[in-house]
């Protein structure tokens, strides 16, 4: 097992499923306590169970992280129960369980929930450990956004709610890029992941949609990805890694592609 981040401590938000679950797992295994965050409450808690097997270095909680006083709870929380906090992954958000392709058919209701949990969430979390690891001289701040950031054509195939995703996600790397700058003076990196199609496990939003579509839209998903498949959550969860770990300290204000070469 490894030990890159032993001392270490993180949060993680979505982390019920998916990337944020395979995150949390993935930090763990190289030695941090990790407080799991998610709007499913038992889902997110029994998940923190499983992956510290209940020894209390793995702690799930419920949060809305467009809620600040949620987030300013979920960082009162990881205080108490680590002393610190070190790394911060953004992962909580996503388009949305409906297609809507056009702005026109776009709502407010719908366009301030998505950009809420996308690119508000992202700053208030952000907002909430900045003190804290100001005053550590020491942080790890990983976001997550998405291709659609630059725009996407076509069939929504796995896409939800397309032109606020877009809008948040590009708002994200923007936060980020102006995070790595502000913060480089008190040894914090601000990086950002862009995963490509990442097949999550039954239950979880991609998969359904995925499982929903034809196969003739399944395979021209697939076979648009230069290696042949598309990315398992693990996949994503050990470039976070990579950029959470000491061996990445003088990467800052980057965006890695994690998409199969597409």
């Amino acid at each position: 097992m490894s030990t890159a981040l032993k001392g270490r401590a993180a949060i993680v938000t979505g982390a019920a499923q998916g990337i944020g679950l395979a995150t949390a797992e993935a930090l763990a295994a190289a030695g941090a306590r990790v407080l799991m965050t998610d709007v499913q409450a038992e889902k997110v808690q029994a998940a923190a169970r499983r992956v510290g097997s209940g020894d209390g270095s793995c702690l799930g909680v419920a949060v809305d992280v467009s809620r600040r006083a949620d987030v300013d709870a979920m960082v009162r929380m990881a205080l108490d129960a680590f002393g610190r906090i070190d790394i911060l992954v953004n992962n909580a958000g996503g388009s949305g369980e409906v297609g809507i392709a056009d702005i026109e058919e776009t709502s407010e209701e719908v366009w301030d929930r998505i950009v809420g949990a996308n690119l508000k969430g992202a700053f208030l979390c952000c907002r909430a450990v900045v003190p804290t690891m100001k005053a550590q001289r020491y942080g790890r701040i990983v976001n997550l956004s998405s291709p659609t950031a630059r725009g996407s054509f076509g069939p929504l195939r796995t896409s939800g709610a397309r032109v606020p995703y877009a809008a948040a996600k590009a708002g994200v790397e923007g936060l980020t890029y102006q995070l790595a700058k502000d913060l480089g003076p008190f040894n914090i990196t601000a990086n950002v992941i862009v995963p490509g199609f990442t097949l999550t496990e039954p239950g979880a939003r991609v998969h359904w949609q995925f499982a929903e579509l034809t196969e003739e839209d399944q395979h021209a998903l697939i076979g648009a990805i230069p290696l042949g498949r598309a990315a398992a959550p693990r996949d994503i969860a050990w470039a976070i890694q990579f950029l959470a770990a000491d061996e990445s300290s003088y990467i800052s204000g980057a965006t890695i592609a994690v998409t199969g070469g597409r």
